[in-house]
């Protein structure tokens, strides 16, 4: 991949998460679920931590980047489609987005990770991708306990 190719690519990632922080903040601020607030709060964070990463590696500083095993994976995700952010949005819905959007954002590091050669970069890809892996598993637990609560 040629260096401008590369940074385009990383400046995308990083406009990603910018914007899925934004949509976990807005959520939490409207939410009115304790428990669902506090998640979402942690999303963002976790978000801006991400872009916190790859700005560091688009201005090549050194990264330390830690290891996250999350393997599990329900892919409830990929039986629905993307819902539309409405302003009365409800919370199967908000929740289903956010699911699309944690598959989304991991189907682009690993893609990111499986077109990198350097071996650092590919750990990092990696492991932002086990993240939005982890992130997702926990919004589709949330996401069945809402849109299929005659299960419990």
């Amino acid at each position: 991949m040629e260096m401008e190719q590369y940074r385009k690519v990383i400046e995308d990632a990083i406009q990603s998460e910018v914007e899925a922080r934004q949509f976990y903040d807005q959520v939490s601020n409207r939410i009115k679920d304790d428990y669902l607030k506090k998640v979402f709060a942690g999303f963002a964070r976790e978000e801006a931590r991400h872009e916190q990463i790859l700005t560091d590696i688009l201005n090549e500083k050194k990264v330390d980047a830690t290891y996250f095993d999350c393997d599990k994976d329900f892919h409830v995700a990929e039986t629905i489609d993307m819902p539309k952010v409405t302003e009365d949005m409800d919370l199967k819905n908000a929740i289903g987005l956010a699911m699309k959007n944690e598959e989304i954002a991991m189907k682009k590091y690993t893609g990111l990770a499986e077109n990198c050669t350097d071996a650092g970069l590919k750990t990092i890809f990696l492991d932002l991708a086990a993240m939005e892996r982890g992130h997702k598993h926990m919004m589709e637990e949330k996401f069945v306990d809402v849109a299929y609560p005659e299960v419990w």
